[in-house]
This record gives structure tokens, C-alpha cells and sequence, in this order.
């Protein structure tokens, strides 16, 4: 969550401010390499953590879930505006939904309530960008990255650690 959460962040404040500065430049590369960035750490990062402990079905689904999740985000994000299917404005709302769906599955595995809540700020801030598109969606989605993914992944992680100190 937390990985992601910069990359998405770096990237949409990024274009945000090359879009505000009117600095001639092909967006599209800036998220090709840190999407590509991030899908090599992903995928280096869990072939390390399966030789080191075994999973258990819930976090075999978790990882399912935000596999297929974050596999859908990249073809939506490039294909689709790519294609002329939607304009590039859309993607970050479209995302958005998918976010909110990952977290809500992610909350019922986790057995989390506070977790479950989570996917409401995903999917009313892609309410507001899909009926008021516009340059404001970066800062939008970025601060759902912020407060919906990047501080909930540092509480799991927290979680996760003490959960891992306890154990013998």
C-alpha cells in the first residue's frame, strides 16, 4: 500500500505541476517508468517474502485481489486514454472505483471495520472527479492516495510488526 501510494503520488503531483508549468513533455513516459518501476519492486519484493514465510489463504487472497486490481489500474490507466476509449481525465476516478473495490474486499479479509469504511472516500472522491473533471483531479487523487491507501498501509505495516514481534 504504501510503495504504490508514493508512486502514484509522485507521479500525478508530477504531472501536475509539468501540466501547470507548461513544460512541453510526454506524460505518458513519467508514469510508463514508475508504473514499470513499481511492478519490478512488486514483483522482486514477493518472490523474496515467499521464500522467506509461508502465506496463509487470507494473504494469498489480499495479494490476489491487488494482483488483479493493479493489473486492471494499468490497463486502464495507459490502454484506455491510449485508445481514445475515455479521456485521460477519466482515469484517475476510474482508478479510483477499482481502489475503492480492492479495499473493500481487503477490509472483509482483514476483518477490519475501519478498512471496510475506507472504499466510501475511494468512490465519493471519484463521484466529484467524474462530475467535475479538470486539472483538480491530480490534487484530488493524490490526496486519496494520501489519506485512503499511503496512512492506511503505515497502520497495517505498524500492525503487521507488532503482530510479528509477539510471535516466537
Amino acid at each position: 500500500y504504501i510503495m504504490w501510494g508514493i508512486i502514484v503520488v509522485v507521479g500525478l503531483f508530477t504531472t501536475n505541476i509539468l501540466i501547470n508549468m507548461e513544460i512541453k513533455f510526454s506524460y505518458f513516459w513519467v508514469w510508463v517508468i514508475l508504473i514499470g518501476l513499481g511492478w519490478i519492486y512488486s514483483i522482486v519484493s514477493s518472490r523474496k517474502k515467499k521464500s522467506k514465510m509461508p502465506r496463509t489463504l487470507g494473504q494469498r487472497l489480499i495479494n490476489t485481489v491487488w494482483i488483479s486490481v493493479g493489473i486492471g489500474m494499468t490497463l486502464l490507466g495507459f490502454v484506455g486514454p491510449a485508445t481514445g476509449a475515455y479521456r485521460g481525465v477519466f482515469v484517475s476516478p476510474i482508478l479510483a472505483v477499482l481502489v475503492g473495490i480492492a479495499f473493500f474486499i481487503s477490509g472483509f479479509i482483514y476483518d477490519l471495520k475501519w478498512m471496510k469504511w475506507l472504499p466510501l472516500g475511494w468512490w465519493i472522491g471519484a463521484i466529484i472527479m467524474f462530475i467535475y473533471p479538470g486539472m483538480h483531479s491530480f490534487i484530488i487523487m493524490g490526496s486519496l492516495m494520501i489519506f485512503f491507501q499511503i496512512i492506511p498501509g503505515i497502520i497495517l505495516y505498524r500492525k503487521f510488526k507488532q503482530e510479528v514481534e509477539v510471535k516466537p
